[in-house]
């Protein structure tokens, strides 16, 4: 409690020796006593701490309240309980020659261990290193320029995890020799060199409308086996409906010539479809007659007598047939 008690006594005791024996000077012991409680007060905020040397050697910690040195004698140096933000950006070839660049981010902190001896985090962190940023730096690069030069430049991007992982376990070792603590490493971004990202690029892109051009060819062979498929089916239910209209067309003849002949035994069947024909000739010769934008075209077939006819104006009946 000595730098509790002597704090008070360089106060208290000027202001009373002045008041006994020299009346008249109190006012300024009272200011002198002010200045001296300025010296000696060291608030310390919360996440704070303040390490105290006594004629500048270590002598102990002030953690987060009111506390007090011996004025003159005593000074104070200010470490920091928070974590901190800090970030990295490397840059390294890889081993095929391609410059990889990589931004990390790195949280630290010093945890107070409540030791106040020499072998504590808050004592390591204050006096074994006075630029613990330069010293994070510069382990990162160590150790990322060492990874970066195994990787070619396609496997840096899935090597992600792996760079924050090992970065992680080497930095992490080397803080805690200085009393910090490290909270987290991320890997914010990996990036190549501009025209290697390019030409990357339009490989990628290449390869899209590669992919892009063989599902159009797909999609139109199998539109191309879908249209053969169903015109294949159209032409057999076409052949299938044409077969069946013939043999309709067969039964109904056959039925017309039975009824015919069951009148007139004496026709033979030659003479009754002859008839038959003829009498459905001249009913779609009638049907042509009535509509006017309807042509008649005869192929191959020898109309020559009923061509001549038919300059006769004459039609034929079924009973000359007969």
């Amino acid at each position: 409690m000595l730098w509790v008690v002597i704090p008070i006594l360089l106060i208290i005791l000027p202001l009373i020796i002045i008041s006994i024996w020299w009346s008249a000077w109190i006012l300024p012991a009272i200011i002198f006593d002010i200045f001296l409680i300025s010296l000696s007060v060291r608030i310390v905020k919360p996440q704070t701490v303040k390490t105290v040397e006594l004629f500048w050697k270590y002598n102990r910690i002030l953690r987060s309240w009111l506390n007090f040195i011996i004025p003159i004698f005593e000074t104070t140096k200010e470490q920091v309980l928070y974590r901190i933000n800090f970030s990295v950006d490397v840059d390294w070839v890889t081993s095929d020659n391609v410059t990889a660049y990589i931004w990390l981010n790195v949280i630290y902190y010093v945890e107070d261990d409540k030791d106040d001896t020499e072998e504590g985090s808050i004592y390591k962190s204050v006096y074994k290193i006075n630029d613990q940023r330069t010293m994070i730096k510069s382990t990162i690069d160590q150790e990322l320029r060492a990874m970066i030069v195994t990787f070619n430049h396609k496997e840096v991007f899935g090597k992600r995890e792996e760079i924050g992982m090992d970065i992680e376990v080497k930095l992490r070792e080397k803080l805690s020799s200085f009393g910090y603590k490290l909270d987290s490493i991320q890997v914010r971004d990996v990036k190549l060199d501009a025209s290697v990202m390019t030409a990357m690029n339009k490989v990628v892109e290449s390869e899209k409308l590669k992919e892009a051009a063989m599902n159009q060819w797909e999609a139109e062979k199998i539109m191309q086996v879908k249209r053969a498929e169903a015109e294949k089916e159209s032409k057999i239910l076409l052949w299938q409906g044409m077969a069946g209209q013939r043999m309709e067309i067969a039964r109904w003849f056959k039925e017309s010539v039975d009824m015919i002949k069951m009148t007139d035994n004496t026709l033979n069947a030659a003479k009754v479809l002859e008839f038959l024909l003829d009498s459905s000739r001249i009913e779609t010769l009638g049907n042509i007659w009535d509509n006017q934008n309807t042509k008649l075209i005869y192929l191959n077939e020898d109309m020559e007598w009923r061509n001549s006819r038919a300059r006769e104006s004459k039609l034929i009946a079924g009973s000359d047939i007969m």
